[in-house]
């Protein structure tokens, strides 16, 4: 990662400065002590707290009771409390058992998390690329989250413009416990939480010192990964104080696809049916091996367009003649289309299975008691996170060679070729040093105090903290469109020189002599200062051709929080027999301001000329007052048919105030908010416990969604006003805004289910089931021309029409009249609903085998009923669940998940030895929710946006993964070394073929939201504490 470093001081340089538990077992976690019921307790199934059994020597050891903050709750319990939300914990001795290094792997576990922004699935992302963002039940938008993060119970810093939390911030070597509540918890953390809470929690007593040392590889020798972390605690002040210090680095390299796997080399995916246009009952789209892109090479292709050809030419290596080309078989017609075979590259040759991933993070916890009733505490962390990834994909380029191009004039044989004109079609990686940068730093910093007041039950904390991110995104070499295609058409001058045609005949004249030259509709000012680049050429472009064809394009946010908050925890009084009245109740204040920071000293008609675009400089800020109030009343207790009846209440009054900066309108907007959440739990019997949730969530705008500036100017890349399904192109100007009037998003919440802990007649048996179903009510969705234009075009909505200056010209198409467009502004809006539904499981079985150990079995499963979502306000619902291939349009706001999704963990332990299975299991799916196969009722007739396809199915997929270690205790000044080792994918199965047609394509043929793309892949490394 090296070149990392090196890219980000380039970077800079160029003014950048602008409740199931997932335990280990049960033994281990028993073992514990408090921590392990915590975990038990959240399913219902804890043990009595007084006195637990430690497997491990079959000895009786006492645990005090402690008072705790369960995720999902504000009001302090004792561990044998069990919430009425569906909460998973996560625990040290769960990551340590399956040799998880990084707290993203951790959460990739869950079934209900859907992995869609991780190392291995932003290989070739301009967006998020490496990060590791929380997605339970896949309800983030692109630009966002539904899931909110949480740091020992406070809100963490984003790290990106869309209000997500990349988890490599956070030290696993200090985790204590992750809890993650999968159901809505607005009312008790504030906006976000439609989807559930991640809510991590980090050791704050730790004694002695911890040393983790591992490295990993994958079966191929590539995707090497090292990784470290130190930690150490220590009283001080005569045990008045306690200091925790951690640091954490992993360095992860990237992995390509097809010289890297020979799943990949295969190079599955869809191509046109040539057989589609002449017989209607064929499908668009056939799914093969060995697809290649048409008529592309190295060197250059000249393009031979003719239906059914299958040769054409080529330039030599040296680029003085041509050889033969094979183009294969498909649709040969199209520049980008596919075909099967031939001398093309592979469509999966800048696929990148895995971004590389370099982090260091520091953390340091001092507490101090400054009475026997009040507590101080200082919390510091740093970490830095960069990715860099390298793809090509961009550097392919269709272009019109004209028969007076001087290169090739200056060759007779290439004339012979090019005769008067024809496409040229070139990959130019070679000559270009392409890649994207993402660099992330993260600073916080917290005081806080706790205490008690006086002798009563009641508690309280208040704290102040302050975080700061500042995130890098750079694009190297990133290409202008029509700059590159008028230095492409070069000419002779009157004496012979060679110059751009653009230079020689003017932007107009070269446009009328050149009518196929692919930049008509630019604007003529990027003619100006054009250096002509050598078409046929090798080798690295000279520097004043390259600075005038490429260029960079950088974006840096800076963004800061800040938050204040006092929260109150007690007994209200004795209750009515079953238990005290409880209240919890609370005041915060967040400020949070935004500054992004495009690359200004590239003028705006530049940027807008690039491949990839970013936005505009804007800024904003945001004032969140809150106040929550939470309520436990017990009903029942030790009654016949009613061992426990406990009702939890509450409630949080929010009020939002938004203010646009620099590049946004400046328009202020306030607004309030209410989430409420009713709960209740009921124990008919000591062995079986129902529960039950009913809430309304909400999530404010966030920063990008309020305030995102984007100006396009006509003609470039983008653009474009023409009518939908026309060839007319109509460039006109785009102005892609943010939009400080949006409301909150609205979420209505149910679960319910049972949980069963059989203790006396199935000891070790546990069994949970829980049903959930949310439905969204006024969810954002990102500025879209098109629903501009349609909306004032087609469905005459005054509304859509005033966004939009006309240019006073007309013009016809199809028989109809169309007026030209100068300007047109969208702006992000309330619009689609979403509907999830679905069922949780869990259930261990705990096995003791006497002398010989333990072994315990979980199993953790999500059942998707149905995930419907609006592609249009006001349009049907559609049904996405089930597919597991990725067909999802770009930028897409849904991510879909599978009908099934279980994880199965066995566990056995004896003395110091631990051995740990994991077998994860995905359920067969379908490639495209709107595709239909021949065998599909209804084919040939497919939903709007839809395809028709040969294949439309994913099989099932299971993957085995191993890890074992062994312990050694008092190793001269160590108190125990443990030596371990993990097989990812022991079977070395490949991933099924989940390709995509249009946009989803997908990684190497495959979705790597649900399949392992790494293969086999080893892990070693050592855990020692002193």
């Amino acid at each position: 990662m090296s070149d990392v470093r090196h890219a980000v001081t380039k970077a800079l340089e160029a003014g950048a400065s602008q409740t199931t538990s997932i335990d280990s077992s049960l033994a281990a976690c028993l073992r514990r002590g408090t921590a392990c019921a915590v975990a038990l307790s959240l399913l219902g199934l804890g043990t009595a707290a007084t006195a637990q059994e430690q497997h491990q020597g079959h000895d009786a050891q006492a645990m005090t009771l402690e008072e705790i903050t369960v995720t999902g709750s504000r009001i302090r319990r004792t561990t044998d409390f069990s919430t009425p939300n569906p909460t998973t914990v996560v625990d040290a001795d769960f990551l340590d058992n399956l040799g998880i290094v990084n707290v993203g792997e951790a959460i990739a576990q869950l079934p209900a998390n859907i992995s869609n922004n991780t190392p291995t699935t932003t290989g070739n992302a301009n967006f998020f690329a490496g990060s590791t963002i929380a997605n339970l039940r896949g309800l983030n938008p692109f630009f966002g989250s539904r899931t909110l993060n949480l740091v020992n119970n406070r809100r963490f810093v984003p790290t990106n413009q869309g209000d997500g939390v990349d988890l490599n911030f956070i030290p696993k070597i200090l985790i204590e416990r992750m809890d993650v509540v999968t159901g809505g918890a607005s009312a008790a953390y504030g906006s976000g939480a439609i989807s559930g809470v991640t809510n991590i929690f980090l050791n704050r007593t730790l004694e002695g010192g911890r040393v983790e040392v591992d490295y990993g590889q994958t079966g191929e020798s590539d995707g090497k990964d090292r990784h470290a972390g130190l930690a150490f605690g220590t009283r001080l002040f005569g045990d008045r104080a306690h200091l925790v210090v951690g640091y954490e680095w992993q360095d992860s390299d990237p992995v390509g696809c097809v010289n890297a796997r020979d799943w990949c080399a295969r190079s599955v995916g869809f191509i046109q049916n040539p057989d589609a246009a002449t017989d209607p009952n064929a499908p668009d789209y056939l799914l093969r091996e060995n697809v290649r892109a048409n008529q592309i090479s190295y060197t250059g292709v000249f393009h031979n367009s003719n239906p059914g050809a299958t040769q054409t030419w080529q330039l030599n290596a040296a680029g003085t003649g041509v050889v033969p080309f094979n183009i294969g078989q498909g649709d040969s017609t199209s520049a980008f289309s596919t075909v099967v075979g031939g001398d093309g590259r592979s469509v999966h040759q800048y696929t990148n299975l895995r971004a590389p991933v370099e982090k260091d993070v520091a953390t340091a916890v001092f507490t101090m008691d400054l009475t026997d009733a009040v507590r101080m505490s200082v919390d510091l962390s740093w970490g830095k996170v960069e990715t860099l990834n390298r793809t090509g994909a961009v550097d392919t380029q269709f272009a019109w060679i004209a028969g007076d191009n001087a290169y090739v004039l200056q060759n007779p044989e290439l004339q012979t070729v090019v005769g008067g004109g024809t496409f040229f079609n070139k990959d130019w990686t070679a000559q270009v040093d392409s890649y994207s940068l993402f660099s992330t730093e993260v600073k916080r910093a917290a005081i806080g105090f706790d205490g008690r007041i006086g002798d009563s039950s009641w508690t309280w904390d208040a704290y102040y903290q302050f975080g700061e991110t500042d995130r890098l995104q750079y694009v190297n070499d990133n290409r202008h469109l029509n700059r590159f295609l008028m230095a492409l058409d070069a000419v002779l001058d009157a004496d012979g020189n060679v110059v751009c045609r653009v230079t020689r005949d003017g932007f107009a004249g070269a446009v009328a002599n050149n009518p196929f030259g692919g930049y008509a509709t630019a604007n003529p000012a990027l003619a100006e200062g054009c250096v002509p680049i050598n078409a046929f050429g090798s080798g690295a472009l000279p520097a004043d051709a390259y600075d005038y064809a490429f260029g960079f394009l950088r974006e840096d946010l800076k963004y800061r929080q800040q938050v204040v908050a006092a929260n109150f925890s007690g007994d209200l009084w004795e209750g009515v027999g079953a238990g005290p009245f409880q209240a919890a109740f609370g005041l915060e204040f967040r400020r949070e301001e935004g500054v992004n920071l495009a690359a200004e000293e590239v003028p705006l008609l530049e940027r807008t000329d690039y491949l990839i675009q970013y936005g505009d400089s804007f800024a904003g800020d945001v004032d969140v007052t809150e106040a929550f109030l939470e309520l436990n009343t017990p009903l029942l207790r030790g009654r016949p048919g009613a061992s426990l009846l406990e009702l939890n209440t509450a409630v949080r009054f929010s009020r939002y105030e938004n203010q646009g900066g620099f590049g946004t309108t400046g328009l202020k907007r306030d607004h309030d908010m209410t989430t409420w959440k009713v709960s209740l739990v009921y124990d008919p019997v000591d062995w079986l416990r129902l529960r039950s949730t009913r809430s309304r969530d909400m999530r404010a705008a966030n920063f990008r969604e309020l305030y995102y500036g984007q100006k396009i100017q006509a003609g470039g890349v983008f653009g474009f006003c023409g009518p939908t399904g026309t060839f007319q192109t109509d460039p006109c100007n785009w102005s892609l805004e943010g939009n400080v009037e949006l409301d909150p998003e609205k979420a209505d919440t149910t679960t319910f289910g049972f949980v069963l802990t059989p203790r006396d007649w199935v000891p070790g048996l546990q069994f949970a089931v829980d049903y959930f179903h949310i439905e969204i009510e006024d969810a954002i969705q990102q500025a879209s021309i098109n629903r501009v234009l349609d909306g004032c075009r087609e469905s005459q909505l005054q509304e859509f029409c005033d966004l939009i200056q006309w240019d006073g010209t007309t013009y016809d198409v199809d028989g109809r009249t169309y007026q030209g467009i100068d300007t047109v502004r969208a702006l992000a809006f309330n619009g689609s609903g979403y509907k999830y539904e679905g069922i949780d499981f869990s259930g261990s079985y705990l096995w003791d085998l006497g002398d010989a150990g333990t072994l315990n079995f979980r199993l953790i499963a999500t059942k998707m009923l149905q995930q419907k979502f609006q592609p249009t306000p006001g349009q049907p619902f559609v049904d996405i669940v089930g597919q597991t291939g990725t067909s999802n349009s770009f930028l897409s706001d849904n991510q879909p998940t599978a009908d099934w999704v279980a994880n199965l963990t066995a566990t056995y332990l004896r003395g110091p030895f631990s051995l740990t299975g994991l077998l994860r299991y995905v359920d067969d799916g379908i490639m495209d929710y709107l595709g239909l196969t021949p065998d599909d009722p209804g084919y040939p007739n497919v939903p709007v946006g839809g395809s028709t396809m040969d294949v439309n199915r994913v099989p099932s997929y299971a993957v085995f993964g191993l890890s074992g270690s062994y312990r050694f205790e008092n190793i001269g000044f160590l108190e125990s070394l443990q030596i371990w080792a993990a097989v990812d994918n022991v079977f070395d199965k490949d991933p099924p073929i989940a390709s995509g047609v249009g946009f989803g394509g997908g990684n190497g043929g495959t979705n790597p939201v649900f399949f392992d793309t790494m293969g086999r892949a080893f892990r070693l490394g050592i855990r020692t504490s002193f």
